[in-house]
């Protein structure tokens, strides 16, 4: 992984696993010191932040779908910026999220200052990629692409003893319905449940049970892509 100097945000240039968890019927703080008392031996890193994300899609929700049945070779596509959800954007990444299966790495390219308002639509959203040093076969693929969905959500971060395995927790999950036509930031969908995910290297597959296992979660399929999207858009389930 790659640190960017000046910029809170990390490169991948491996592909690393990603194991989602959604605990029922519990408060994120609850979560919290569940995670700092396992055997893993969890510490808190960095700072809590809020993460916005616009997710692109094909007019006929390719990417949702093939998300939604689970396709082992899939791709996301997103603008993602911390804190303010609207107003002066400043450090925003367009993300290809590429995943094989429970592997995953992505492609990031920063983006230039822009700003986030009731008035964005496809044409401001694709201005402002253009604008960016995005190669054009990269610009070709989301060709034809449109705005679909706005989520936004508190990440707290954590590390455990070995320095291998970061863990994130998720809440105050809202999401927006955001699209050519239709941008009202001030009317959302929230979500009450908390997400876990771990993180770890392909080199630690063999080790990553034990640091699952110390928690007392059951593994599952989440995506806050798909659930946004079923808010909103009548979709096949």
């Amino acid at each position: 992984m790659e640190k960017i100097a000046n910029q809170e945000y990390t490169k991948l240039s491996t592909y690393r696993y990603e194991r989602k968890f959604r605990p029922e019927s519990l408060t994120a703080p609850q979560i919290e010191n569940i995670i700092l008392g396992s055997a893993a031996f969890f510490r808190k890193i960095y700072h809590p932040r809020y993460i916005n994300n616009i997710y692109l899609d094909t007019p006929e929700l390719d990417c949702f779908y093939d998300n939604l049945m689970g396709k082992s070779d899939r791709k996301k596509y997103r603008i993602r910026w911390y804190g303010d959800i609207a107003g002066h954007i400043k450090g925003a990444v367009f993300e290809i999220k590429i995943k094989t299966a429970y592997r995953g790495t992505k492609k990031s390219f920063f983006l230039p200052d822009f700003t986030i308002d009731d008035s964005l639509n496809n044409q401001k959203c694709f201005d402002i990629l253009k604008k960016a040093d995005i190669p054009l076969e990269i610009l070709d693929e989301i060709a034809g692409m449109e705005i679909k969905l706005l989520n936004r959500y508190k990440r707290s971060y954590y590390r455990d003893i070995t320095g291998s395995f970061r863990l994130t927790i998720d809440d105050d999950i809202k999401y927006y319905n955001v699209n050519d036509n239709f941008n009202r930031l001030s009317e959302c969908f929230m979500d009450d449940n908390v997400v876990v995910e771990v993180k770890y290297d392909e080199e630690q597959n063999e080790y990553a049970p034990n640091v699952i296992n110390s928690m007392p979660f059951r593994m599952t399929r989440n995506s806050k892509y798909i659930e946004g999207i079923s808010c909103f858009y009548e979709v096949s389930m």
